[in-house]
Order: C-alpha cells, then sequence, then structure tokens
C-alpha cells in the first residue's frame, strides 16, 4: 500500500527505521515448521477469510495433507479469487514475496514452495526475522505453565516480555476449577478469601518473574458490560458450588455473579501491582461470532469505578471506532490499542488513525501488536502493513497542513515505540 501525499514516502522510510513494540503476541514457542505450501498459504487468520467465503468442508479439504495438491488446488484457487484483497491476503501476499519470492498465487508457486518450507522452531532463525522487521520487544499471551513462572524456569520466546492471562481466573465455575489455582501455591482451598489470597500470590509471583500487563480476553465468551455485585452475591456463588465438588455453576447467568465480583477484585490488584490491563475488545478470531457482547463501550463503568487502573483496550474495538474514540478522549485511564486491527481492516485503520489524531492525544495510542501465535514470518508482514497504515495516514494530515512532516515522525515513533515503551515500563 502507498499514500497519496507528496511526503508519504519520506515518511514511510522514517517509520522503516523505527524499532516497535509488538503490543500483543502468542508465541509460546518457535515456529512453525512447514510440513505442506497449503499450510503457509492457510496459516494465521487467513483461512478465516477463506471460510467466510466458502465453506468448512472446504477449509476441512484444504488442511487434510493426505489429499495431493492437485486434488486440493482448485478449491483453493477458487477461494483465492474470493478474498486475496482482504487484509488477512495482504499478509499472505507479503509473506509469498518476502519468503518465497513468488508475486503469484498457482499451482506451479506451491509446487516451487514445497522445496524450501520454512522451519521457523531455530530461535536463531526466529529471532532473525524479529530483528529485520525492528521488532525490539513483544508482550506475549501465551497462558505457560503457571509453576514454570513462579519457579522461575520459564523460557520465552525471542524478545519476549509475559502477559498474565485473567479469564481463567474469574470465570471459575467448580470445585475442580478453583483446586486448580490452589494446586499452584499448594494449598487446598476452602474460602472465597482463600481463592483471592491464592490468585494475588500467583500475580505478585508472575510481576517478579517479569511481567508487564494483565491480559483478559473475555468477550469470547461473556459481554464487557460487568456488572458490580456485592461480596454476598459472588460468595453465595462459590460456596454453592464448593460444598459440592459434583455442582458447577450454570453458565452465564449462574456464575456471572462470582465471575464479575472476581474481575473487579483483580482490577484492584492490578492496581496494586502497578500493572496494566490488556483487555481484548471488538472483532474475535474465526467466523459466526457475536460481535455485540465485545464492544468497548460495555467497559464503560468498569473503567470509571478503576480510575488508577491503566486501561489498554484492544484491536481498535473494530469495527466501533467512535465508542473507542470516545473512551479514548473521555477516560486519562484508557489508551488505545491497534494491535491485530491493522490486517483486520487496514482502511479502517487509516482512517482510525488519522480521527484518533485529530480526538485523542497521541500520546495514548498504540499502533501496532502482531496477535500471532509462533507465525514470526507473518508478524514481519503485519509490521509492514502497519507502517503503511501509520505513514499513509499521518502523510495525509500533512497534506492538509494539520500537522508538520517532523510532526508526523514525532508521533510514528510514538504511535510504534514511544507510547509502548513507556506505557508497559519496557525500559527500552
Amino acid at each position: 500500500m502507498k499514500g497519496n501525499a507528496k511526503c508519504y514516502a519520506d515518511l514511510r522510510a522514517y517509520c522503516e527505521t523505527l524499532p516497535i513494540v509488538d503490543c500483543h503476541d502468542h508465541s509460546g514457542e518457535c515456529g512453525p515448521k512447514y510440513e505442506d505450501p497449503i499450510q503457509v498459504i492457510l496459516n494465521g487468520y487467513f483461512p478465516s477469510d477463506i471460510q467466510s467465503a466458502s465453506s468448512d468442508a472446504a477449509i476441512i479439504a484444504l488442511q487434510d495433507k493426505e489429499r495431493s495438491l492437485e486434488d486440493r488446488w482448485p478449491i483453493l484457487e477458487r477461494a483465492w479469487k474470493r478474498t486475496c484483497h482482504t487484509g488477512y491476503a495482504q499478509v499472505t501476499r507479503r509473506v509469498l514475496k518476502k519468503f518465497y519470492d513468488e508475486d503469484t498465487l498457482t499451482l506451479e508457486t506451491l509446487y516451487r514452495i514445497r522445496e524450501k518450507l520454512l522451519d521457523l522452531t531455530d530461535p536463531e532463525t526466529f529471532d532473525h526475522i524479529l530483528a529485520e522487521a525492528n521488532i525490539a520487544a513483544r508482550i506475549l499471551d501465551i497462558w505457560p505453565d503457571t509453576r514454570k513462572v513462579l519457579d522461575g524456569s520459564l523460557e520465552l520466546t525471542p524478545r519476549g516480555r509475559l502477559a498474565i492471562s485473567l479469564p481463567g481466573f474469574h470465570a471459575v465455575r467448580n470445585y475442580e476449577e478453583v483446586q486448580g489455582v490452589g494446586r499452584v501455591v499448594k494449598r487446598v482451598i476452602t474460602s472465597l478469601d482463600e481463592y483471592l489470597a491464592a490468585c494475588r500470590e500467583i500475580f505478585e509471583g508472575h510481576k517478579r518473574y517479569g511481567a508487564v500487563t494483565f491480559k483478559d480476553q473475555s468477550a469470547y465468551s461473556r459481554s464487557l458490560a460487568y456488572g458490580n455485585p456485592t461480596r454476598a452475591e459472588a460468595e453465595a456463588v462459590f460456596n454453592w458450588f464448593m460444598e459440592d465438588p459434583r455442582r458447577s455453576a450454570s453458565y452465564p447467568d449462574g456464575v456471572k455473579p462470582l465471575d464479575d465480583y472476581l474481575f473487579h477484585e483483580f482490577m484492584r490488584m492490578a492496581r496494586d501491582l502497578d500493572l496494566p490491563v490488556q483487555i481484548h475488545t471488538g472483532h474475535m478470531a474465526g467466523i459466526r461470532n457475536d460481535i455485540a457482547k465485545t464492544n468497548a463501550v460495555g467497559l464503560t463503568k468498569v473503567i470509571e469505578l478503576h480510575q488508577e487502573v491503566r486501561f489498554d483496550l484492544f484491536h481498535a474495538n473494530w469495527p466501533y471506532g467512535g465508542e473507542l474514540i470516545y473512551l479514548g478522549k473521555n477516560y486519562p485511564n484508557v489508551s488505545l490499542d491497534f494491535c491485530w486491527a491493522n490486517i483486520i481492516d487496514p482502511i479502517y485503520c487509516q482512517n482510525l488513525f488519522k480521527q484518533a489524531l485529530s480526538a485523542v492525544p497521541h500520546g495514548k495510542i498504540h499502533g501496532y501488536g502482531s496477535d500471532f501465535g509462533g507465525s514470526v514470518e507473518r508478524a514481519w508482514a503485519h509490521a509492514q502493513i502497519a507502517r503503511d497504515n501509520i505513514a499513509i495516514a499521518l502523510s495525509d494530515l500533512v497534506e492538509l497542513d494539520y500537522l508538520s512532516l517532523d510532526e508526523a515522525k514525532e508521533v510514528a515513533h510514538a504511535w510504534l515505540f514511544g507510547n509502548a515503551n513507556e506505557f508497559f515500563r519496557l525500559g527500552l
């Protein structure tokens, strides 16, 4: 992608020189080691677009490595012709060009790719691609073995900083889930107070390990509109299933008082530990999801209540850009994070970057997060698209005399590196 503004090339070249902070990734281990050329095409998020343009059966067929390339190619060709211009497809296109020197997708392309499939399981190769992308640090939401975090033995992928994943701690529904948390700290939990104490001990251990933020993706399974129940309401749910290990609180209504109460307690722990909280808002992975429950505006009461907690709202709240702008403008403790969104909808992000600059203090915006799991070559491609989007947006504003080129470069530095470095206290 290229901008039309006269200063676009200058600004885009400047963006290329900047180190960037990857505000959100899922790389628990280096990889992948590709075994099939169609896997190269369909890795990451692109399968969602292929499925949306074809069928569930088509995806299953394409991912069946026992079937020949010749057998699968007609299915892929039909779907590719209907999806090749999406943001996800742009990632695939850039991976094909950069790592396989291919400009088009044909059956012959797949034959050539098959002869040079990438093996990204080697940490040095993995790190080399991060260096090429000039990714200085990555915040990793990886759901690790908590015991390894607490004893310090967990090994992160290159340039990684750990996030504390919250949903499993506040979505507990039965005795066994509670004791699973208890076993991490080697105790049997018998009360809500003991459960909260175990969670605090685990979170404190994560911070000692080096965790830089909490992360909550509960929007996949529930509304972001958290209530504020009393302790008695929450404890009634907790005690009900604790007194009989065969019970499980019903989802969603039966468990909601406890879930909501624990979430607020964890926000207080985030405040006490002085760690920000990243929250999934907007679009979800896959297809056939209920987007209404993920709108960041549902968090308004949480944000108002927990004024000393720093919230990082994810995925540019796609497609609810206006609500995100409102939250960023209205609340000092809210930052806007464009992780993943740059490839969900590049044009949306270009427009929202411009709108955000004119409405929200630019020091509250984080411009890039890859949101891949191990697919480091796709993180490279995503970083290129994020740089494109930011350069296009800011160069357009320079053309409008809204800001100077030097000011645009300052903003680009803040959005790609400076803001996240300061917000997460990375010390880079």
